[in-house]
């Protein structure tokens, strides 16, 4: 938690105070006018509510913007209205003790303690009616705010979903590999017949996966892995033993993940990283704590630039409109992996 967040509410305390003073003014005039029977009384009761307005007003939006940082209403509106109500009642009651027993102390020092005690239990009713009054308005313009910034979130969350879609169907189809692919395929249509045969179906199901994928949020474990093996094949038949791949996946029926996002991770590799036959490159993909792993040693091409990963914080952006789980990225001076969450989706 910054430390900003708990003092936001102390930024504008003069304008707070002066606040405090006036509406301090008119409620002792309303409820309590004896007490301007003469200066002293007159001062110390303006100065003791003022200390009461001030503590509860300025504590009370301290503890709503702690309970922000600490639980924000996305997580569970039922929870924060709960704590709401804990927090702001608790601190409500204490600072108000508080300020009693100061107040005591100052001006009334010969008041017995059970007196003191007495008196501020009794008129701490009070106090609460008023906290809980501050606690239901915070909290519905609280709820309200929250409830906004989740549209706003989740309309952020669509656009780059679908911009997403488009940058991965726009790689797919784009020149530079279409050109690699017929490159491959012109050289094995003399040199072996039937493996050519075989590269033409794995690209049409490839292609056929990617158009279909545009109207799809989420796409079965199992059928992202079967336009993997398409996928990885065109890029063996490519690179031949330059590249080799491990997949070792085990799925269940109902697992799933965004489409293509295993694809990109794999075609990240390939990017990034050199591939020759005395030091081919390795890449593996299998599943690790319920989600998907994509691996490769870790030998850079000098001729790349240091990536900025944009990609995979797309790809960041892609499932957190599904789950709060983060990708997990791990380097080493060996070997480089990414880690993508395995979501639920129901046949």
């Amino acid at each position: 938690m910054e430390l900003k967040a708990v003092i936001k509410p102390f930024k504008n305390i003069w304008q707070v105070a002066g606040a405090m003073i006036l509406m301090n003014l008119v409620f002792i005039h309303l409820f309590w006018p004896s007490s301007n029977n003469d200066l002293r009384s007159f001062l110390v009761s303006n100065l003791w509510g003022t200390c009461i307005w001030i503590t509860q007003a300025v504590g009370n939006s301290a503890v709503f913007q702690l309970l922000d940082s600490k639980l924000p209403w996305k997580k569970g509106l039922l929870k924060r209205a709960i704590a709401n109500i804990i927090g702001i009642g608790l601190y409500s009651t204490v600072a108000y003790l508080v300020v009693q027993f100061i107040m005591y102390a100052l001006f009334f020092p010969n008041v017995p303690f059970v007196d003191v005690w007495i008196n501020s239990i009794y008129s701490t009713k009070i106090t609460l009616a008023i906290s809980f009054s501050i606690s239901f308005l915070l909290t519905f313009i609280g709820f309200g705010k929250s409830m906004i910034s989740m549209e706003i979130e989740k309309e952020k969350l669509q656009t780059e979903m679908i911009r997403y879609k488009y940058d991965s169907l726009k790689n797919q189809i784009n020149p530079h590999f279409l050109f690699n692919s017929f490159n491959v395929l012109s050289e094995l249509v003399y040199e072996d017949q039937k493996l050519a045969d075989k590269f033409i179906h794995q690209l049409s199901d490839l292609y056929r996966y990617v158009l279909d994928a545009r109207d799809i949020e989420l796409i079965s474990l199992l059928e992202e892995l079967q336009f993997i093996e398409s996928f990885t094949f065109l890029l063996k038949t490519r690179f031949e033993n330059r590249v080799t791949f491990e997949i070792e996946v085990n799925t269940l029926e109902k697992e799933a993940v965004i489409p293509m996002s295993i694809q990109l991770l794999i075609e990240n590799c390939i990017k990034h990283n050199q591939a020759t036959t005395n030091s081919p490159l390795v890449v593996s993909v299998f599943k690790r704590d319920n989600m998907v792993v994509v691996k490769n040693n870790f030998q850079p091409k000098s001729s790349i630039k240091e990536s900025h990963q944009i990609g995979i914080k797309n790809l960041q952006e892609q499932f957190a409109f599904f789950t709060s789980e983060q990708l997990k990225i791990e380097k080493t001076d060996t070997y480089f992996e990414v880690s993508i969450p395995i979501l639920n989706i129901d046949k």
